[in-house]
């Protein structure tokens, strides 16, 4: 999993994209935009669920320790 970010209109109206890549094949598997906020990383989570991952790479961002599980 990976973001990035940009803003819209001046920098405290920031907007993320948060995705997911399958890195053997390269594809995104799924995305979502928002503020860099617990419930949006939880929307990407929830889009992911279908593809039963055991294995999480992150930049240990708190919504990620928040909510996956602690084997990642």
């Amino acid at each position: 999993m990976d973001e990035q970010w940009s803003y819209v209109g001046n920098k405290s109206n920031q907007r993320w994209l948060w995705y997911a890549v399958d890195h053997a094949t390269n594809t995104v598997l799924a995305y979502v935009f928002g503020k860099r906020k617990d419930e949006v990383f939880k929307e990407l989570k929830t889009l992911l669920e279908p593809f039963d991952i055991t294995r999480y790479y992150t930049d240990n961002w708190g919504a990620y320790q928040r909510h996956l599980e602690n084997d990642w």
